[in-house]
């Protein structure tokens, strides 16, 4: 019974240090501006997007950076090797599809509003010029 209260007692040790070192290291961006000029040749229609994190606060990071759960690490969307296929519509790896599509409420941004907005009265933007900004 001693040996199994000394190996939990270093369990939550271990635990704890890691959750200490990750938080001292982890910053979040009050807001980010997400741009596909970012993309050589193409030229974007509409302005760039400033992301509040702020705002969203109440959402899991996970939940819009998928891959966290893998990797450990935060990376832009736009990120090359994630969503960085800005000619095409419809794919999975598509810029316009990640933020757009209303298929999905839980990693779309559209998708996410409208849900809100169908839930009840709700402040989430769903007109174009409300996040591209000129």
């Amino acid at each position: 019974m001693n040996r199994l209260r000394t190996l939990a007692l270093v369990g939550l040790m271990i635990l704890g240090s890691a959750t200490i070192a990750l938080s001292e290291t982890f910053e979040i961006p009050e807001s980010v501006t997400m741009s596909p000029k970012q993309f050589e040749g193409y030229t974007p229609k509409k302005g760039d997007v400033t992301f509040n994190h702020a705002s969203h606060m109440d959402i899991a990071c996970q939940q819009c950076h998928h891959t966290v759960p893998d990797t450990y690490t935060i990376e832009s969307c736009m990120t090359e090797g994630c969503h960085d296929n800005i000619k095409e519509r419809t794919e999975i790896s598509s810029v316009y599809r990640t933020f757009h599509t209303t298929k999905d409420s839980e990693k779309s941004c559209v998708g996410c509003h409208r849900e809100l907005k169908r839930q009840g009265p709700s402040d989430a933007p769903l007109a174009c010029n409300s996040c591209h900004v000129q």
